[in-house]
């Protein structure tokens, strides 16, 4: 009888310790894409600055423009 209650505690124990590391890196992960989202990524070295997202929005207006509609 004893053997059956410490097998289902070391099961549970386990169970609760990977349940704690997913928790772990699912806020890590938010952490860092908050990071990258508000200013980390974005700001260095003018990846999506103004004028970046000016020519982007530029070549997609022409894209649609040149679009043949059937």
């Amino acid at each position: 009888m004893n053997t059956t209650s410490t097998f289902d505690r070391r099961y549970m124990t386990i169970l609760i310790a990977v349940l704690i590391v997913v928790l772990l890196v699912l806020v890590l992960n938010v952490l860092v894409w908050f990071l990258l989202m508000s200013g980390g990524m974005m700001g260095m070295g003018g990846m999506l600055n103004g004028g970046m997202m000016n020519d982007m929005y530029t070549a997609c207006v022409n894209m649609m423009q040149n679009f043949q509609s059937p």
